[in-house]
């Protein structure tokens, strides 16, 4: 997995974790394990907030709920199944539900160019 820490530190790391099942189809809890756990403990909440099956697919996970029940620390993940990037119809769906989690401006674009092929075994 590509990382970047820090805003300008480019990195690779053997990265993986196990599911665990909700009642919610939509949600799931991952624990991490190797790498990740350095950076992310516990049974993460994780929900699939919209695909359409076949171009993307927008995942959301809530790090530190407040008392509130409001999000504390959260990051999202945009999936395309085109190492392209999005169609301009997709890009449209997308920015919308970017909006509606207030984290429009807070994603970047990771190039699918083998950048961790490169690197992998080295750990």
């Amino acid at each position: 997995m590509y990382l970047l820490i820090f805003s300008n530190w480019e990195l690779c790391a053997e990265m993986f974790g196990t599911f665990e099942d909700t009642v919610d189809p939509a949600k799931f809890k991952m624990k991490y394990w190797g790498a990740a756990a350095v950076l992310q403990q516990g049974l993460d909440n994780h929900w699939v907030i919209d695909t359409d099956y076949d171009n993307y697919a927008i995942h959301y996970s809530c790090r530190e709920q407040s008392w509130d029940g409001t999000c504390l620390d959260s990051y999202s993940f945009i999936f395309s199944r085109d190492p392209k990037g999005l169609t301009p119809e997709s890009q449209r769906i997308v920015r919308k539900k970017q909006e509606g989690l207030c984290l429009v401006g807070k994603y970047r674009r990771v190039a699918q160019d083998g950048f961790c092929n490169k690197y992998r075994g080295q750990y």
